[in-house]
């Protein structure tokens, strides 16, 4: 459909509603307790309870083994597994094998990432590289039949339990130029070393070390020097859903709040009858619900010429949200909020987690302005032709 034909839409679908109401089940069934990492078991037993929604294929079309989920479908999914199983993940390894692998890649490794038996990971980020890849260090040389690797990844999401890997390296010396390799979990060469979050711990983050990691040339992914245009292509997605699940823990601590506010009574009346709690609730809520709309507004289409912008501007006010309501409860709750085991605690780290991934606020207002004013001055615009009126 053109861009110009696509409807603009205000909230999901019934089928998209079920969806969501569907992960939301999930994760109250499988909610991790006490902070502690979810384990292999533990994985497998989730994607298994969400492999009948089409989760882990994502948006893989019939003919690739998914259920051709629009990407609003799948963003319903993934919002609501959020705040109990947020950044659950192992869907991004698949659509890098769909686009980018040969018949032989995927029929290797499809079938148990698909089923959930497999765990998938993402390995971009490095120390001093996260969404400027230029900055990136990990080398992969041509040796023979083989690619060796060498070089640090880090925050990888699921790292300690992944099977297989999708590692961005450089493989020339001009700094745009990378390449994706599929790299086995029991490669020789490879160490893994837990990372300790401060919020968001039921994902098993790792440091990975690239040692002489020998990779056969047939695990290389797409062409060499094709890796950037993936990754950047992935960004407007990615962020959107970022920001569903920030906004979700957003939300959670609202409800902690306004629970706890209609039960506490303060001066003969009830916290919640307070003008200033009224206030602060319903800002929040409005700005959330806004936010939410922009990340409907960027899974509607992709394709838009601000999907980026727009994906970006959704993510930072996401993040920021996150925190902003997260500190508004706890204002209300005071000293009933501080146990370390308490909820609102746990839903303030992972928003701070959630603040950073996939870009931080600075970053992504950065990339959101420079963007907008580009198009201005180009004569494009800023707006999406899909809303303009006829």
């Amino acid at each position: 459909m053109p861009a110009n034909d696509i409807v603009p839409r205000f909230d999901l679908s019934a089928g998209e509603r079920a969806l969501l109401e569907r992960a939301e089940t999930v994760a109250a069934a499988h909610a991790p307790v006490d902070g502690a990492s979810l384990s292999l078991a533990a994985l497998r037993e989730i994607f298994r309870a969400l492999e009948p929604t089409g989760y882990l294929a994502s948006v893989l079309p019939p003919e690739a083994g998914g259920k051709g989920l629009s990407p609003l479908a799948f963003a319903a999914l993934v919002e609501g597994l959020a705040p109990d199983l947020t950044l659950l993940g192992n869907h991004s390894v698949q659509r890098y094998l769909h686009s980018f692998g040969s018949d032989a890649q995927c029929r290797r490794f499809m079938p148990g990432l698909l089923s959930g038996e497999e765990i998938g990971a993402i390995a971009i980020t490095e120390a001093q590289a996260g969404s400027d890849l230029a900055r990136i260090e990990t080398v992969a040389r041509r040796a023979g039949d083989r690619y060796v690797l060498n070089g640090r990844k880090t925050w990888v999401t699921h790292g300690m339990v992944a099977s297989t890997f999708i590692v961005l390296a450089r493989t020339g010396d001009d700094k745009n130029q990378f390449t994706r390799f599929i790299v086995p979990g029991d490669s020789k060469g490879l160490r893994r070393s837990k990372q300790k979050p401060v919020g968001l711990t039921h994902l098993s983050f790792a440091d990975l070390e690239f040692s002489d990691c020998q990779v056969e040339a047939g695990l290389r992914l797409g062409a060499e020097g094709e890796g950037a245009k993936g990754a950047k292509e992935a960004f407007p997605i990615a962020r959107a859903l970022a920001a569903l699940q920030a906004l979700r823990i957003g939300r959670s601590a609202l409800s902690l709040a306004s629970d706890y506010a209609r039960a506490r009574v303060v001066a003969s009346q009830a916290l919640a009858d307070s003008s200033l709690v009224q206030h602060g609730y319903s800002s929040l809520s409005a700005r959330i619900e806004a936010t939410r709309l922009l990340c409907f507004r960027v899974a509607a289409n992709l394709a838009a010429p601000d999907a980026t912008a727009m994906a970006s501007a959704a993510k930072a006010a996401a993040g920021e949200l996150a925190l902003d309501a997260c500190r508004w409860a706890s204002d209300c709750m005071g000293s009933a909020g501080l146990g370390d085991d308490h909820r609102l605690v746990r839903l303030h780290n992972d928003a701070r987690m959630m603040s950073v991934v996939d870009g931080t606020s600075v970053l992504n207002h950065l990339v959101a302005a420079r963007r907008s004013i580009a198009r201005r001055s180009s004569g494009q615009g800023s707006v999406d032709a899909s809303l303009q009126p006829p």
